[in-house]
């Protein structure tokens, strides 16, 4: 796949906090993390930037399954210290399930 293509597959899949009303096949979980200096995550006044980074590792590490879905995805985020009293940080985290949709037949 080159870029573009990567880049439609990826908005492609979805993203959902719950559960889909779809028959699929569960491929693995995954994992994301994204940190900001604490005066650039204020300097962010639109609440779904923060987490923008996330979803995209989210999304691209399922495109690796060739997946459809990332359901009961959650979200959290941290305001962390760090060492040497340098800036705090803000922590993003994001972890869900990755899915394969399966076609129903008659029968199965």
């Amino acid at each position: 796949m080159n870029k573009s293509n990567d880049t439609l597959a990826i908005e492609k899949i979805v993203l959902s906090t719950g559960n889909i009303s779809r028959k699929y096949i569960v491929r693995d979980i995954v994992f994301a993390m994204d940190t900001f200096d604490l005066t650039t995550f204020n300097q962010i006044h639109d609440p779904d930037d923060y987490f923008t980074k996330v979803i995209r590792q989210l999304k691209e590490k399922a495109l690796k399954y060739s997946a459809d879905a990332i359901i009961n995805c959650h979200f959290s985020y941290a305001h962390e210290a760090t060492p040497h009293n340098e800036e705090p940080i803000v922590r993003i985290t994001a972890y869900g399930t990755i899915v394969q949709f399966r076609s129903s037949t008659i029968g199965g």
